[in-house]
């Protein structure tokens, strides 16, 4: 088409007139191809148009109202939609990319010295060394090297006009189809894009993906972000410090016992009795049993348990005064009524001394229909549970249907609990592949 126009142009300068005609329109055309022909609901990515009527589509990755937007976006769509403005970003993303480079190894660097008597932890972070200082000379030599297909747009609150962002199951769709390479998957309308995917026999509600090795960082992370990352990486390569509980009462678990220890037990025992609740044990035992998994949980019927924004402090403490960077928390979260358990899992990380941050919160649910039979017997079995209901049924504490209950509750409580710790490893194993990955979005 180019070597057309060529041709035609050369002939007469009467055609020129044509010539330009012609050329808008395929330039047209071409611009056209590239933006949606479906309204922006109909669509899996999120719309972002700003104060010059630029209009971009990709997955929103942070909206702040302060420090404005972030949208990852596919790099040929970018380069052919807007030519001009996208040099202009390549030149400043090299340059931005070089610096977090630098940056980012003098952080490995003092990372390394500050763990280097852990063998395991320092072979990967000489790894991730090597890696950025390859990066960095080859993108020195040629600042347009090694292009990921993902790029980050940052766009400040006052170039913004019109933000439209999908739901996350969208975002998902999204994912799986670029995984997969689903073509146009920033033009086309989801039932397109759903139709493609079940073509090839691809179940994007179950299937995962990860993108992180695709996008080009060229965002430096905070010093808290840095410390979350450091706090995620230690958790997986060194030793895990957990804790169990309900309220604000934890209890450490060891990581080489699946279970509590008697003194664990015994430690969780006399914690509830100094609450004053001795009067309630049979609430206690019917609400929220001793689990194999999750240690004794505790259920108030006529009063709301007291929420303890600071709960987790004694755990934090533990984890200081071992010098260890993250910890993890799971929860019985105590409900007043019903048949639903509820478990939240939060990972902290160390920012510095006394003070921790929240890095994520996963909560789940499990009803006690979803508990069989065999989970019922299990718990019932255990020798550490079976002991303390054989006592209470000897001191008449509860009818025996409450105390089946309390039995299916614990039950319903470890699917949950296990529900939890799946996500939480995903969103682990997501975050500790690259010391460098996207930074971590934290509250």
């Amino acid at each position: 088409m180019i070597s057309f126009f060529h041709s035609l142009a050369e002939r007469s300068y009467f055609w020129t007139p044509l010539f330009v005609l012609i050329a808008l329109v395929y330039s047209s055309c071409s611009l056209q191809a590239q933006l949606p022909s479906s309204s922006k609901k109909s669509l899996v990515v999120d719309e972002v148009i700003t104060s010059d009527g630029k209009r971009f589509y990709g997955i929103i990755l942070k909206n702040s109202n302060r420090d404005g937007l972030t949208i990852m976006i596919r790099r040929t769509w970018f380069e052919k939609t807007h030519p001009e403005f996208y040099r202009t970003h390549l030149a400043k993303e090299s340059e931005q990319e070089i610096q977090a480079m630098t940056n980012h190894l003098f952080r490995l660097e003092a990372w390394w010295k500050s763990r280097k008597d852990n063998s395991e932890l320092v072979t990967f972070v000489d790894r991730e060394m090597e890696r950025i200082e390859k990066q960095r000379e080859s993108k020195q030599k040629n600042p347009n090297s090694e292009l990921q297909p993902f790029t980050l747009l940052n766009i400040p609150v006052t170039s913004l006009r019109k933000v439209y962002q999908q739901p996350r199951d969208r975002h998902h769709m999204a994912g799986i189809a670029w995984k997969h390479d689903i073509g146009r998957v920033t033009s086309r309308s989801i039932k397109a894009i759903q139709r493609d995917l079940e073509s090839k026999n691809i179940d994007w509600k179950q299937e995962s993906f990860d993108l992180s090795d695709q996008l080009t960082i060229s965002q430096e992370q905070s010093e808290e972000q840095w410390r979350a990352r450091i706090a995620l990486v230690e958790y997986q390569l060194c030793q895990p410090l957990d804790f169990q509980g309900t309220g604000s009462m934890l209890v450490r678990i060891d990581p080489n016992q699946a279970n509590l220890m008697p003194g664990d037990i015994n430690a969780m025992m006399k914690q509830l009795m100094n609450s004053n609740m001795q009067s309630d044990l049979n609430s206690l035992l019917s609400g929220n049993p001793l689990l194999r998994d999750l240690g004794i949980g505790n259920n108030f019927k006529n009063s709301k348990p007291k929420q303890d924004s600071n709960w987790w402090l004694s755990a934090a403490k533990i984890a200081e005064s071992e010098k260890i960077n993250g910890f993890l928390t799971a929860r019985v979260i105590n409900q007043t009524s019903g048949n639903d358990a509820r478990v939240e899992l939060c990972f902290f990380a160390y920012l510095k001394p006394g003070k921790w941050k929240e890095v994520v919160k996963i909560e789940s649910r499990a009803s006690h229909s979803d508990v069989d039979a065999a989970e019922v017997d299990r718990i019932n079995n255990d020798p550490q549970i079976k002991g303390l209901l054989d006592i209470t049924r000897g001191l008449g504490i509860g009818s025996g249907d409450m105390i089946d209950k309390a039995v299916r509750h614990g039950a319903a409580t470890k699917l949950a609990l296990e529900e939890s710790r799946d996500k939480f490893y995903t969103f682990l194993d997501r975050h500790i592949k690259r010391s460098d990955s996207p930074p971590l979005e934290i509250k």
